[in-house]
């Protein structure tokens, strides 16, 4: 995500206008938490926005790096640009020893810079792919959509769903927007996770232009809504995700699963982080 600040019907380019006493919060370095050693087999889920990032070898040697990332089960990636009917989800499946199933909002004679894609260790099938409610936001509106897919895992066969959301519009219109996603997930008979690039900064929008300063109101809203649906995250503390302010905009949910384990991991070549959520099928405590 580029989040472009309007003001005074001027769009800011990669800059944020923030309120005075707000300063942009330094990429915090530190490796995440390792999985957990568990007596039952468990699933990793990983997500991350590519930040349109076109060249393979450097996705993978920085995944690579990251074992959590790296030894996933699925990850979802959101930002993955599609040239002349290849997407970069594809060569980094390839290279990953990945299958993969890649989505594009726009037409299919278009080149993307929006796709979603899934990574899983295992075969994909039943893909479906779904719009999302167009928003206008005056200027730099897009196409959005989910993608949905059922993967066998460790743990059992789930239902995988990835969504990257719009940015300047408010929690209950993001939950409209996500709704096609939940839709998706609560079809499936088993096990579900939502995971991806939500967008949930920590602004109000008027008229989706003018942003109204709230720290962590979107991120704290949008959790108590997809909770009251029946979908949980371990990201329940204000961890940043995103490299300007600290914001907390990429995220990882289940239906019935339990996490065991969660990490945030800073990556260079994106100004997102990649998370991961481990998870096993004892009942979560709610």
């Amino acid at each position: 995500m580029r989040i472009h600040f309007a003001v005074v019907l001027v769009s800011v380019s990669s800059l944020f206008v923030a309120p005075v006493g707000w300063m942009a919060i330094a990429r915090d370095d530190s490796r995440s938490a390792e999985r957990a050693k568990l007596p039952e087999p468990s699933l990793t889920v990983a997500s991350l926005n590519i930040a349109k990032e076109t060249n393979a070898d450097k996705i993978v040697h920085e995944i690579s790096a990251a074992p959590a990332i790296r030894d996933s089960d699925v990850l979802f990636l959101q930002e993955v640009v599609c040239e002349k009917g290849s997407s970069v989800a594809q060569d980094v499946a390839e290279r990953l020893a990945r299958q993969v199933t890649f989505a594009s909002p726009d037409p299919a004679t278009a080149a993307s810079t929006g796709g979603v894609a899934i990574l899983s260790r295992n075969a994909i099938r039943d893909v479906t792919v779904r719009k999302l409610k167009a928003e206008n936001l005056v200027f730099r509106s897009r196409h959005r959509i989910a993608l949905a897919a059922t993967v066998d895992t460790p743990v059992g066969t789930i239902r995988a769903v990835t969504a990257h959301l719009d940015t300047r519009i408010n929690p209950g219109e993001r939950l409209v927007q996500l709704q096609p996603a939940i839709d998706e997930a609560q079809a499936f008979s088993g096990p579900s996770i939502i995971g991806g690039d939500f967008n949930t900064n920590d602004m109000q929008w008027v008229s989706n232009i003018v942003p109204v300063p709230f720290p962590g109101w979107q991120a704290s809203r949008v959790r108590a809504l997809m909770a009251s649906k029946g979908f949980h995250t371990p990201f329940e503390t204000r961890r940043a995700t995103f490299d300007h302010l600290g914001m907390q905009l990429d995220w990882i949910y289940t239906n019935t699963l339990r996490a065991a384990a969660s990490g945030i991991v800073p990556l260079d070549f994106s100004d997102h982080h990649a998370i991961w959520t481990q998870f096993t099928t004892r009942a979560a405590a709610h």
